[in-house]
């Protein structure tokens, strides 16, 4: 993040999912003990990269991420990054809440972006 090796492309609408990683092992335990099944173990707030990205290099002190054009990410990053970067949906956490009592906090370098916002 500090050299601006991450960058924006597009519109930067591809939705990312995030988990706390005390998220991720309360599920892993409630899942030794529940109907086997696949579960999104994510947050329940899905965050645009145009969003996130800003907000996580913030956090870590970095300069805020270029923005650049799709024909640009594609020559620099590849066909992955555009997918990621303006394509990408984020995921439900709903039977993962329902079946594993899953109860996400936010994480705290994208919910200070929010309180700023």
């Amino acid at each position: 993040m500090r050299d601006r090796k991450f960058a924006i492309a597009g519109s930067g609408q591809g939705v990312w999912s995030w988990v706390h990683v005390e998220d991720a092992a309360a599920a892993t335990i409630a899942a030794l003990e529940c109907i086997p099944g696949v579960y999104n173990i994510v947050d329940s707030d899905p965050s645009e990269l145009s969003v996130w990205l800003p907000a996580f290099a913030a956090f870590v002190g970095a300069p805020e991420p270029p923005s650049v054009s799709e024909a640009d990410a594609l020559q620099t990053a590849g066909p992955d990054w555009i997918y990621y970067s303006t394509r990408l949906r984020g995921a439900s956490n709903t039977k993962a809440k329902r079946e594993l009592r899953l109860a996400p906090r936010k994480l705290e370098w994208l919910a200070k972006r929010g309180a700023a916002a």
